[in-house]
C-alpha cells in the first residue's frame, strides 16, 4: 500500500491555484513596465525618413547619371520637405519626403547654397545648384544630411558620389 499512496501522492502534486494567479500577476507587472522599452517605436520616424531620403537622393543621382545632358537633377530642401528637383517637371506630393513635426533636418556642406538643395552633375557627383548653368566637376564638397529628433540618423553623399547612410569622414 505504501507504493500506491506514493502514487498518489505523485499524481496530485502540481501548482495551486494561488500559486499560478501570483505568476499571472508578476508577468503582468513585467510586461506592463518593460514591454514598452522593449517594443516602444522611438526613434522609427528618423528611420523612415532616412530610408525615404536615401532612396531619393539615389534616385536623382541615377537619372542625373542617366540623362547627363540636362544638367537640371537633384534635391531641394524647404523647412520640413525635401524635394526632388527634375528639369522643371512637376513633381507629384507624393514624392516629397515631409519631416515628422518632432523631426529637423540639418545639412552640412560647402556647397554653394548648399542648405538648400544641390544638384548631381553626369557622374553623379553633389554639384551646387549653379551646375544648371556652368557644369561643375566632381569632388567639391561632401554632402551630410542629420535627422534630429529621438534619436539622430544620418546619411552622407561623398564628393564622388557615393551615397550612404552614416555620417561624412
Amino acid at each position: 500500500m505504501t507504493d500506491r499512496a506514493s502514487q498518489i501522492v505523485k499524481i496530485q502534486q502540481g501548482f495551486t491555484l494561488i500559486e499560478l494567479i501570483i505568476v499571472i500577476v508578476v508577468v503582468g507587472i513585467l510586461a506592463v513596465t518593460a514591454g514598452p522599452r522593449i517594443f516602444g517605436k522611438a526613434g522609427t520616424d528618423e528611420a523612415v525618413v532616412e530610408g525615404q531620403v536615401l532612396s531619393l537622393l539615389r534616385l536623382q543621382q541615377q537619372r542625373a547619371l542617366q540623362d547627363p545632358i540636362n544638367r537640371c537633377y537633384g534635391v531641394a530642401i524647404t523647412g520640413a520637405d525635401i524635394t526632388p528637383v527634375n528639369c522643371g517637371a512637376v513633381i507629384a506630393a507624393d514624392r516629397i519626403v515631409s519631416l515628422p513635426s518632432h523631426v529637423t533636418v540639418s545639412v552640412t556642406t560647402t556647397l554653394p547654397n548648399g542648405g538648400t538643395g544641390f544638384y548631381f552633375n553626369g557622374l553623379g557627383c553633389p554639384v551646387s545648384t549653379g551646375h544648371a548653368t556652368n557644369a561643375e566637376t566632381c569632388g567639391q564638397s561632401s554632402v551630410q544630411f542629420s535627422f534630429q529628433g529621438v534619436s539622430v540618423r544620418q546619411i552622407c553623399v561623398q564628393s564622388q558620389g557615393y551615397i550612404r547612410t552614416g555620417s561624412c569622414p
